[in-house]
């Protein structure tokens, strides 16, 4: 790491090249993850998704149940910095270890501060407390909304944080948010690989591509074109608008990202999911970049293109809008296919030359490597010469694991696995669930319909319950 800095880098299914593994896994089988998706997915309905511009709402259930990562890594650690950590920062493992840890905290999206959806396009409940959440599938006062709320209010105190964010716009939410009312966030952009994602010989990618070299380009794209907060629709129609209102301009269609293309009266070239370095090729190819998403935090996109050289087109929704300087490295468009068709006929009549150079200019003084470290840098200093160890903030085992039993039976109902088991009273709050225990405390040995795990004796209260987990989430259906 720079700046006099060693780290160790750790997290969960797929490991990435040069982490550490969070958690355990057995040769061929499914990611941790996977379970705790197929129950969140069964949370709320396309409609909901589409109405709040958010592809996820996840609770706070966790599947870690045992970490992989050796005990004195946390230990050793002057600082822990936390990324996307949902599903595993409450596991009884390791959240009592960041106890005592200074951490700082990098916020991706809203969930850190809402009862469970990633992002909102206009709901405000969690400046108060969360509950009627207009994502769920069945919403209520007391809904998972609140209960993730309440849990999130409980938990947080335990954990001495400092906060970032890659946008002004995010860290504005999270000031008004219940959860972290007034709390300082330092605004720090995600850091790009600006070797990688630089400006390239477009004549000979053109050729090697089968671009026409006089063709305009357009570039849309994203992980997944069926995620209804990045807007494609919208697009899609200012392609139409533009190709009727400018029938003379040679007009390239270029799309990236998996899912199904919408049907359009003009040819788009797809070429689905592509890996970085073909993705750096389109960039270069293209004329323009455009961003139709409905919100987002600080899209990597966006910084990706002006990396390469390429200019690009965002409305003003979340973030978006501080990716770019409007009117040098790109345009801000209103959010209709209308102002968008306009907007990409503007950038066709630009200096799109003096804007390459501007927009690659900007993206290396803004998003390279170095320059994100320095900041961060700077907030690991203050980091640690400040703070001090948390006190412990009431029976915080029992609420660890009494969430991974709320976490085992929610996703027993959504992967469709059932199971009995017996609670021993010093497991989780309200001894026994699940009716697994015979008449004088005996355990059945085998059950027509569920997996029977019996604890043994000296087990911790969470060995056990990692293993009926294990086992449950092996199979589709226990028999």
């Amino acid at each position: 790491m720079a700046h006099g800095h060693s780290g160790t880098f750790v997290c969960a299914d797929p490991v990435l090249p040069g982490c550490s593994p969070l958690n355990y896994t057995s040769p061929g089988g499914a990611p941790l993850m996977s379970p705790l998706f197929r129950y969140w997915s069964s949370l709320t309905t396309p409609d909901s998704r589409a109405a709040a511009a958010c592809e996820l709402f996840s609770d706070m259930s966790t599947v870690l149940l045992f970490s992989a990562m050796p005990e004195d890594v946390i230990e050793r650690a002057d600082i822990v910095h936390l990324h996307w950590a949902q599903g595993v920062l409450l596991s009884p493992k390791l959240f009592p270890q960041l106890c005592g840890k200074k951490i700082v905290w990098t916020f991706h999206d809203m969930n850190p501060f809402t009862g469970g959806c990633h992002y909102h396009v206009s709901c405000r409940r969690y400046e108060q407390q969360c509950g009627e959440c207009p994502m769920l599938a069945s919403p209520g006062v007391n809904d998972l909304s609140a209960q993730s709320h309440r849990l999130k209010r409980e938990l947080y105190p335990h954990l001495d944080l400092a906060l970032a964010s890659p946008s002004a716009w995010l860290a504005r939410l999270v000031g008004n948010s219940s959860l972290f009312a007034g709390q300082p966030v330092a605004v720090i952009p995600n850091a790009h690989d600006t070797k990688l994602f630089s400006p390239r010989d477009r004549q000979a990618l053109r050729e090697e591509y089968g671009v026409p070299q006089n063709a305009f380009v357009v570039l849309v794209g994203m992980e997944s074109l069926d995620n209804p907060r990045k807007n494609i629709e919208c697009v899609i129609e200012a392609m139409e608008i533009f190709t009727e209102t400018y029938p003379e301009i040679p007009f390239e269609r270029v799309l990236f990202g998996g899912g199904d293309v919408l049907s359009a009266s003009f040819c788009i070239r797809h070429v689905g999911s592509v890996e970085s370095d073909a993705l750096t090729d389109w960039y270069n190819i293209a004329d323009v970049f455009v961003h139709p998403s409905k919100l987002d935090n600080l899209s990597n996109t966006l910084c990706e293109a002006q990396c390469c050289g390429t200019p690009v087109i965002a409305f003003d929704t979340g973030g978006s809008a501080e990716a770019f300087q409007d009117s040098v490295t790109g345009f801000i468009s209103e959010p209709s296919p209308e102002a968008l068709a306009r907007v990409i006929h503007k950038m066709f009549m630009s200096d799109r030359p003096c804007m390459r150079v501007a927009s690659r200019e900007f993206a290396v003084h803004r998003f390279c490597e170095e320059s994100v470290a320095q900041q961060y840098s700077r907030v690991y200093e203050e980091r640690a010469g400040t703070g001090g160890r948390r006190q412990s903030h009431g029976p915080l085992e029992e609420v660890l694991v009494g969430n991974v039993m709320d976490s085992l039976f929610k996703m027993m109902v959504a992967t469709g696995a059932y199971c009995e088991i017996a609670v021993q009273p010093s497991c989780a709050k309200g001894g026994k669930r699940g009716g697994g225990v015979e008449e004088g405390g005996a355990y059945p040995e085998d059950s027509r319909r569920g997996c029977i795990i019996r604890p043994e004796a000296s087990a911790s209260s969470g060995t056990w319950i990692g293993a009926m987990l294990q086992k449950v989430l092996s199979s589709r259906k226990c028999e």
